[in-house]
């Protein structure tokens, strides 16, 4: 069954890769501004690498916000130019996948998919009911071995 369904194409922005990139911005601010801090102008009982630590932590963190949040903007922007196309699509109504399964066989061998369908429910009605094979000469043999094989 053909129909024709809408769908909906825009851009849209990696996360991971805006929130990286603004981690990775603001340590490197922290670090700038590590370096024009004079040890002398610390308070007492803090070291530069303390402020520095506390520096890369709130700046990281804050870069990484703000890189989300450029990316929800740039989102944002893409979902109002988004464009609409109309495409072809081909729909299965049928839930079995044996059947759908069954259809696709016929279709890749150049047959008529619904020419086969009461032939094939008929030969797997006939295959389920096959007499079953009585294993009772092999009981005491702790194998499953073969009919006439001798081990």
């Amino acid at each position: 069954m053909k129909d024709q369904i809408d769908v909906s194409v825009r851009r849209s922005p990696k996360y991971s890769v805006f929130m990286g990139i603004g981690a990775v911005l603001g340590i490197a601010i922290a670090g700038i501004l590590a370096i024009f801090v004079d040890p002398a102008d610390m308070p007492m009982g803090y070291t530069v690498a303390k402020g520095m630590g506390l520096m890369l932590l709130v700046l990281g963190i804050g870069g990484l916000f703000l890189g989300g949040l450029v990316a929800l903007i740039l989102d944002w922007r893409g979902r109002k130019k988004a464009k609409e196309f109309r495409v072809d699509a081909q729909i299965d109504m049928v839930d079995d996948p044996k059947e759908i399964a069954r259809r696709r066989i016929a279709e890749a061998r150049g047959e008529d998919p619904d020419a086969g369908a009461d032939e094939g429910t008929a030969a797997s009605a006939n295959t389920e009911s096959a007499p079953a094979v009585d294993d009772e000469g092999d009981a005491g043999t702790g194998r499953d071995s073969a009919p006439g094989s001798t081990v």
